[in-house]
């Protein structure tokens, strides 16, 4: 037994009611079972009950065993001093208030349905990756839906709060924000806290003095990632600048070492020089990112503006001194979008939440709406149970439901698990 199980127990009153009584006799009616705190506190407030001919408002706690208040040391906390029921598995002792006074107790054991709760252990000991895997063709879309609906909005919170911390970091300047939320992302899975890294070592402000000079751009940042090794006249280049701006600016204390850059199981065109090359001639052309992730109303027009190419040397070469076999384009469509998903959507949604502005959410979800569906073995697997997954809302929901739900089993806070309890 466990108090997840309870929680469900009773949010969804999944229990016989036509006789409720506390362990003394006195009879309860439900008015309102509360909202689930997940904060510090008793477990469900404001709730509604009838014990008797008075009605009350609190607080309702819950534990398998009624002695687990003692052993929480709640008796210590006035915080729980307004708790109006004491919901528990098994009433093993009497439990009073601070004052002395007893606290009405629902033991829940003798009327819930045994056959509920092997459908729960059903779920928290299947070994599938996907607890409800097979039962997920038996849910009806209203559920399936509900839960996306849900867990795209904490994706979304989360997402609006690792760019509130660079907010933090950055002092409430929004421009160095965004810039550093791109550089991260133009380093992708293998190389986003590198190159993370090179964006707060190297400021934006520093670079807008020079961006009307795409090599001196590309000397800043290929120097102060470390990655300049003299091999040709370009080089040559790149090492003089970057020693003049070094000292200029006072960079050399900060600069990063070229080990620190993965270049391993990666295609030419994804190495972080090429990335760090796209970089340097999107700092050229936008002057404002911020306004251009903020202000901007279409997706397509995010898309044209990200849609560069590198100079010309970076079309040549992968690496300094190494010619490529071929000519490597720009960023491709696959890498904006990844791009969009992973830097403008958060932006916005942490925009919403500052400016308390709920247009700009709005706009995150029409976005992601617009987007195309994301493509890895987590959407593979849930479209293999029947999953419809056909834009980036779809993609971004299910690998949170997954990563955040399926793979921690928190099958209780799951529409999709709550309709198989309910079955």
């Amino acid at each position: 037994m466990t108090e997840a199980f309870l929680h469900y127990l009773w949010q969804f009153q999944q229990f016989d009611k036509s006789n409720l009584q506390t362990i003394s006799g006195e009879k309860i009616s439900v008015l309102k079972t509360g909202i689930l705190n997940t904060d510090a506190g008793p477990d469900f407030t404001n709730t509604r009950l009838q014990i008797n001919e008075i009605e009350w408002v609190g607080n309702v706690e819950i534990h398998v065993k009624s002695s687990d208040w003692q052993l929480h040391k709640h008796q210590y906390n006035e915080a729980y001093n307004n708790v109006i029921l004491h919901v528990v598995w098994e009433n093993d002792q009497t439990i009073t208030r601070q004052n002395g006074s007893l606290i009405p107790t629902l033991e829940l054991k003798s009327i819930t349905d045994i056959q509920l709760l092997d459908k729960y252990q059903y779920l928290i000991d299947n070994q599938s990756i996907i607890p409800c895997k097979e039962h997920f063709s038996d849910i009806s879309d209203l559920s399936k839906f509900a839960i996306l609906d849900k867990v795209l909005a904490k994706r979304l919170q989360q997402k609006a709060q690792v760019v509130e911390q660079l907010l933090e970091k950055n002092n409430g300047d929004w421009e160095e924000t965004a810039y550093q939320l791109l550089a991260r992302n133009f380093g992708f899975k293998l190389n986003y806290e590198t190159f993370l890294r090179l964006a707060q070592n190297l400021r934006l402000k520093v670079l807008q003095k020079h961006r009307d000079n795409l090599t001196q751009i590309e000397a800043m940042l290929f120097g102060q990632a470390g990655l300049i090794e003299k091999v040709d006249e370009y080089s040559e280049k790149l090492s003089q600048e970057y020693d003049f701006f070094s000292a200029k600016f006072s960079l050399k204390s900060t600069q990063l070492a070229s080990h620190e850059w993965k270049f391993l199981r990666t295609r030419p065109a994804n190495f972080p020089t090429i990335r760090i090359a796209q970089l340097a001639k999107l700092i050229t052309q936008q002057q404002s990112f911020f306004s251009l992730f903020t202000q901007t109303n279409s997706i397509e027009d995010l898309r044209n503006s990200l849609k560069i190419e590198q100079s010309v040397y970076w079309q040549e070469h992968y690496n300094l001194g190494k010619v490529a076999s071929k000519k490597l384009v720009g960023l491709g469509k696959d890498s904006i979008n990844n791009i969009l998903i992973n830097t403008v959507i958060p932006l916005l949604a942490c925009y919403s939440e500052k400016t308390d502005n709920q247009e700009f959410m709005a706009r995150c979800v029409s976005f992601l709406e617009a987007l195309p569906a994301e493509d890895n073995h987590i959407t593979e697997m849930w479209e293999g149970l029947g999953l419809t997954i056909k834009s980036a809302f779809d993609s971004q929901a299910s690998i949170e439901l997954y990563n955040n739900f399926c793979t921690h089993k928190r099958c209780l806070q799951c529409n999709v698990g709550i309709e198989i309890l309910k079955k």
